[in-house]
Order: C-alpha cells, then sequence, then structure tokens
C-alpha cells in the first residue's frame, strides 16, 4: 500500500539537489530541511549568514510533506488548556507569536511570488454532541481572553454533526510541500548551500562539526530541525509522542469551502477541502495512537476512510500518510539553545502545531543565533527542561550513535518456526536471549534485525500501518530492513543473519 501524501502526490516536481560530497566551512549548519530548517536558512541568509541545510531524504518529505497543511494561532491542545497550565499572559503570548508566523508565510508567499495555495481562511472548533459543548464554549472564552476574534456558532458548511461551534477568523491554509519547494527554489545559493540524501551521523557541539557518510560540515552554530532532536537530548525525556493518520478522496460533490474543521466526539478528526487542476479532494486527518503501541493495523486508514464515507460524496481514497507530533509535556514547545550546549540549537515539542510551530522557531533561533532581542523566546527556552532531576539514560547528552551490540543469527530451528508468517507481516521472537525483529517480504524473503531500538534501547513494535518498527519510547521508527525512517536514532537496527532463500 501506497503511503505518499497528498502533498507529495500534488506539489510540482523540483529538480533533485546535491548530496554532501565534501568538507565545508559555514556559519550555521542546520540539520533536517523541513520547514523549521528552511526557515532559519531564509532569515539567516538575509541577515548575511552562510549556512548548510543537511536533509537525509528529501527537502520537505518528513514531517511538512505529511502535515495538514493547516496554520493557525489556536492550539491542538486548546487554548484553555494552556492558560490552565501557565496563564493568561502565557496564552497572549503564545497565540501572538503564532500569529506572526502565519503572517510571515503569507509574506514570503507574497515576496516570491509562489504558488501554494495560501488563502486566508477560518479555523473551526466542532462538537459533534451534546456532550462535548461546554468543552466548546470554554475554548472560545479562552480564545477571546488570549486576544483572537472568536465567535460561537450552531452550524457549519459542513456535513458533519454539529451540537455548536467556535469559529475563529483569519487562519490560512496552504499546499505545504510547494511552499518549502518554492523556498528552496529561492534561497539555495553559495550563501545557502541545501544536500539531499545526506544523513547527518554525529554532531560534536564544542567543536561546531557536523559529520555525515561523505563529508563534514564545520559551523559556528548548529541547529538541530529534526521535529526530535538526533542523538540522546533531555527534552526527550519530557516529550509525549503520537502517530496519527490522513487519508484524501476525490469529491464527487463540490469541496468543502476554504477553512480548518476540527471535529471533537467520541473521536476526534480534522477535515478540509483542497483543489489542483480541477480535482478536488477532501482531507480526513485523525486515528491517531502513541507511537510504538502494539496491535496498530491498517483499520486506522479505513477507520477514516469510513468516516469521510458517512458523511461525504466521496470517491476513491487517491492518498495515505502518516505523521508523528511530540507535544511537550508541560504544554510548550522547546526552542534555543539546547541543554548544556555552547553552540547546537533544537526546536521541537510542537504536538499537531508543526507548521506554525516551525516557522516560529525560525524566526527565533535566527535572533538568537544574531544576538537579538525576541519578546517570545523566554516562553519555549529549553533550559527549563533541566529544572528538575535528570531521568537515567539522560545524565550526558550526544549526538552520536549508540553501541546498539550484536544481534545473534536464527538457527535452523528457528527459521523453521517462522514457517507460518505470511508475506508482509512482522514478529518479534528471542534468540540466545535478545529479542529479534522479524519480516517477511511480499515476496517470501524474511528480514530479520535486532529487537531494541539503537536510540536508547527501548523496545520496538511492528506498525502493519506503516509497514515499520516503532519504538515506545521517543518515537524512532525502522523499516523491516532496519533503516531508520525517523526519530532520535542515528544508527539503523543492526541485521541478522537468516537464509536469503524464500520461505525458510
Amino acid at each position: 500500500m501506497d503511503t505518499s501524501s497528498l502533498w507529495q502526490g500534488t506539489a510540482a516536481k523540483t529538480a533533485c539537489l546535491p548530496t554532501l560530497q565534501a568538507d565545508l566551512k559555514v556559519d550555521v549548519a542546520i540539520v533536517g530541511g523541513g520547514i523549521t530548517g528552511l526557515s532559519a536558512a531564509m532569515l539567516l541568509v538575509e541577515a548575511g549568514k552562510r549556512v548548510a541545510i543537511l536533509e537525509a531524504d528529501k527537502v520537505g518529505d518528513g514531517s511538512t510533506g505529511n502535515s495538514t497543511g493547516n496554520l493557525y494561532a489556536t492550539l491542538d491542545l486548546g487554548v484553555h488548556t494552556l492558560e490552565q497550565a501557565h496563564g493568561l499572559e502565557v496564552a497572549r503570548q503564545v497565540l501572538a507569536s503564532r500569529a506572526a508566523a502565519v503572517d510571515l508565510i503569507e509574506s514570503t508567499v507574497g515576496r516570491f511570488g509562489m504558488d501554494c495555495g495560501f488563502q486566508r481562511a477560518p479555523w473551526h472548533l466542532v462538537a459533534a454532541d451534546a456532550a462535548h459543548v461546554k468543552q466548546i464554549e470554554e475554548e472560545a472564552a479562552a480564545v477571546k481572553r488570549a486576544g483572537l476574534d472568536a465567535e460561537l456558532v450552531d452550524s457549519i458548511v459542513l456535513p458533519v454533526p454539529c451540537a455548536r461551534a467556535l469559529r475563529v477568523p483569519g487562519q490560512a491554509q496552504f499546499q505545504p510541500l510547494a511552499y518549502l519547494r518554492h523556498l528552496a527554489q529561492h534561497i539555495g545559493s553559495e550563501d545557502c548551500l541545501i544536500f539531499e540524501h545526506t544523513r547527518v551521523l554525529a554532531v560534536d557541539d564544542a567543536a561546531g562539526l557536523v559529520r555525515t557518510e561523505h563529508g563534514s560540515v564545520h559551523a559556528e552554530h548548529v541547529i538541530l530541525a529534526t521535529h526530535s532532536p538526533v542523538g540522546i537530548h533531555l527534552v526527550q525525556a519530557k516529550l509525549e509522542v503520537v502517530r496519527e493518520y490522513g487519508v484524501a478522496l476525490q469529491c464527487n460533490d463540490a469541496v468543502p469551502a476554504p477553512g480548518i474543521y476540527w471535529s471533537i466526539g467520541d473521536e476526534r478528526h480534522s477535515l478540509r477541502g483542497f483543489t489542483q487542476h480541477g480535482l478536488g479532494y477532501l482531507v480526513a486527518v485523525g486515528s491517531a495512537h502513541s507511537t510504538g503501541d502494539e496491535d496498530i493495523g491498517r483499520d486506522r486508514y479505513q477507520n477514516l476512510e469510513q468516516y469521510a464515507r458517512k458523511h461525504f460524496q466521496v470517491g476513491d481514497v487517491e492518498y495515505r500518510w502518516s505523521a508523528q507530533r511530540y507535544r511537550a509535556k508541560d504544554k510548550l514547545p522547546y526552542i534555543g539553545l539546547n541543554v548544556d550546549a555552547a553552540r547546537t540549537y533544537i526546536a521541537t515539542g510542537f504536538s499537531g502545531d508543526g507548521l506554525t510551530y516551525g516557522t516560529l522557531a525560525g524566526m527565533l533561533l535566527t535572533d538568537a543565533i544574531l544576538g537579538r532581542n525576541n519578546p517570545w523566546a523566554a516562553l519555549y527556552q529549553v533550559g527549563r527542561a533541566a529544572q528538575e532531576e535528570r531521568p537515567e539514560g539522560f545524565e550526558h547528552e550526544k549526538t552520536e550513535p549508540t553501541d546498539s551490540g550484536s544481534a545473534p543469527a536464527l538457527d535452523a530451528a528457528q527459521k523453521a518456526g517462522l514457517a507460518d508468517l505470511a508475506p508482509c507481516q512482522a514478529r518479534k521472537i528471542e534468540v540466545a536471549g535478545k529479542p529479534v525483529a522479524v519480516y517477511r517480504s511480499a515476496d517470501g524473503t524474511l528480514r530479520a534485525v535486532a529487537g531494541k531500538c539503537t536510540h536508547m534501547g527501548c523496545d520496538i513494535n511492528w506498525n502493519d500501518a506503516e509497514r515499520s518498527w516503532d519504538c515506545n519510547c521517543h518515537g524512532s521508527r525502522f523499516a523491516p530492513d532496519g533503516t531508520v525512517l525517523e526519530g532520535p536514532a542515528l544508527a539503523p537496527l543492526q541485521a541478522v543473519a537468516v537464509d536469503v532463500n524464500k520461505g525458510t
């Protein structure tokens, strides 16, 4: 099953960018080519800095290219929840900072003449039943106290259940991958070197050295713009990691009017429309679960499809995808100079609000590197993560691979015990007292890898919706052959010797 996103399927193709093949020296090395990394790069280059962006895959194909394409000042966790945790003034500042980030995207689109479908549109929080009306009313009051225009309405234009809804005008939507590809084209230059398929292997903060397979980058400053910072970092103990799924179905009827619609009831769904080259799509996102949960199957996509068909006139599912969100346990992202670091900056904990927070992070990190005051910097400072005793394993931070240990080979009896493992299915077994993760590919070939995450040795579980091994601690994810897909892990799962013949 293909799991390319709507944005990956509809964004205009661009030429491949080079892979780093030699050592170089810049002012700022940026690890990660998503909206955080490219926003920071744009602002730093405009301030006279020379930067290098190191992207492990293709620019924008990570979290940005698997997002909803929604931009808003409101919050996934709720403004009411944030106000309860941190007070009204913090809520006001958070919403003001996020609104400024949306404004920056809008001005960037206009300045560069980007064709990325940016438009202002209202945001809605919809109570699907009477039991959730009070939550909507509390959120409306909190949003107004925090300084946004808002109104309560009794109906919306979408054909989904609505007991009451909160409407906030002036938010926005766009095609996120189109935006990022345009941005890369506009800022790429001798002062902004962008490298794709360049996976970072280690970062030496003291030396200002970022090491990749074929070259190293020396820099005065380093930004880890990888959602969760790669390596072992204290903030990872302060994050909750969740995966969420999305589907895009062709509309047989009118495309939903521009707008962001979050429906809350027994389940939570995010809904929007999108039109490209005359084709209309309904986008439905939901089916969230903690990353690394057991027994995750393709029903995650099926449930979304069933919900969409129940309420809308839609055709085939054209795209299926998923994304990972990291929510800070104290409800505020971490953006700034990392704990224990002299020159390495991080940005994480965006929850489901990453497009706006990622852009804001670019603004904040640029000001920090340039030594400029920013009125919102203290809100998101990373040092607060070190105010309590450090959990075991996080006594010392490092951005380098850990020793994952050896993986024992499967003997003949163990191979025979896997004879009933069907194609495209996976299983955890124990070999010489160590866990081994086994997957049988569509052609019958067995692939076996060490069954512990290479980040900090936590358990991994099979995600059948995406055919990946997912860590249940800090969100690292691995392909069946052990390749790192995302998360803080730097090293792949070690391969386990197994008969390459089909069947056994």
